[in-house]
């Protein structure tokens, strides 16, 4: 009985982890609270920041008359890690559509170590480094995984914080595209 109870214990902690998210530099043990969605349209912030790939330089204006969804993650985030296999599907199915898909990385060690481990979770996606900067200019990222999606207009429509069922994201995400 005893093993039951402590089984059942450890599976709510793990869920509860999962759906909240991890904080920035911690090590992807620690549940944080969601905050609430957005509820009025403000525009993004206009950012520029390095591709991890091929170290270009990306700004979210380039890709006005898209919809963004910025993944705000980290390499060590268990919550981060669990939802790649989602985020890549609505990336390969969504890309022509008018989705741009970015992993915004939280990761503080070396841009080649960081891009290692991606190739090993295999993201498909594109990935930029989230610098201090860039994550002020979003008004700071306390907790990942943390999403933010911006319609065709430049406008950020919605900040998801925690890990979200893919079923709800792909409904917000179709919802930006058919507008």
């Amino acid at each position: 009985m005893k093993a039951r109870i402590s089984a059942a214990v450890g599976v709510a902690a793990v869920l509860l982890g999962l759906a909240a998210g991890c904080k920035p530099g911690g090590t992807g043990s620690e549940a944080v609270s969601k905050e609430p969605e957005t509820s009025q349209p403000v525009g993004a912030p206009v950012v520029t920041f390095r591709s991890l790939r091929d170290d270009t330089s990306l700004s979210l204006e380039q890709f006005r008359g898209r919809v963004v969804l910025l993944d705000f993650w980290a390499t060590w985030c268990r919550p981060c890690r669990s939802e790649i296999p989602a985020l890549n599907r609505l990336h390969n199915e969504m890309e022509g559509r008018g989705l741009v898909m970015i992993g915004m990385t939280v990761d503080r060690g070396s841009p080649d170590r960081v891009a290692a481990a991606a190739a090993r979770l295999h993201i498909k996606y594109p990935l930029a480094l989230a610098d201090s900067g860039v994550q002020a200019a979003f008004g700071g990222i306390r907790a990942v995984p943390t999403k933010i999606l911006i319609d065709r207009r430049g406008r950020v429509r919605d900040r998801i914080v925690g890990v979200v069922p893919e079923s709800e994201l792909r409904r917000k995400v179709e919802l930006l595209l058919a507008e």
